[in-house]
């Protein structure tokens, strides 16, 4: 049975089905740098291709939920909440360059999260990114997400399998960080299989 795609706001945005008038906003930020390093939108991506997406995305799916960020009416990015299976499902996300830095992605995965755990009585939700994602896990980290775990050849990107980080949180499990936001040096500290990893991670952002 497909998943509704429900509104659901704070005081800051709103999370809402993608229209129409979502695709140029798409096709943009497909196009950044950003969004081309950590994500895998095709290279050489067209508004022809943005049309398709969110003509896809816009309705129920069957095992997806992909919402549109709105902030002051206008869209600021993407968030899916995939099922995966066995009562859990995972985030995927998207920021649109202008609305980078400003913890909004962080407010929506909050949304998204407690959706799934408490309206869709999940157990879990899962989180996945390139290693070296910073930003992407700032995003879930202010939602209680714990220090990830490297896992080498875990993702696909680009035509070769790379390392990836993974985290989790359970419906049982705190929502908010459990301390101060790490540096680089710290959350590296707790990823064995990234010791030898000569990546500059980038500014952190959301």
């Amino acid at each position: 049975m497909p998943y509704d795609i429900p509104v659901l706001s704070d005081s800051i945005l709103t999370l809402r089905p993608h229209h129409h008038a979502d695709v140029d906003a798409v096709l943009s930020r497909s196009l950044d740098p950003l969004s081309q390093q950590w994500t895998t939108v095709p290279l050489e991506y067209t508004r022809e291709m943005a049309v398709e997406y969110v003509e896809t995305i816009s309705v129920p799916q069957e095992k997806d939920i992909s919402w549109a960020l709105e902030v002051n009416g206008a869209y600021a990015g993407t968030l899916d909440l995939r099922f995966q299976g066995a009562n859990s499902g995972d985030l995927g996300f998207v920021t649109s360059p202008g609305n980078r830095g400003k913890g909004l992605m962080s407010r929506a995965v909050g949304l998204a999260v407690a959706y799934a755990l408490d309206d869709l009585g999940w157990d879990v939700v899962n989180w996945s990114a390139n290693a070296g994602n910073v930003g992407s896990y700032k995003t879930v980290w202010r939602n209680g997400f714990p220090p990830p775990t490297a896992v080498p050849h875990l993702l696909p990107h680009r035509g070769k399998m790379v390392e990836g980080w993974v985290s989790s949180l359970g419906a049982g499990d705190p929502r908010k960080p459990s301390g101060a936001w790490s540096t680089w040096n710290d959350v590296a500290a707790n990823l064995p299989a990234l010791s030898a990893m000569t990546l500059s991670p980038p500014t952190p952002r959301s």
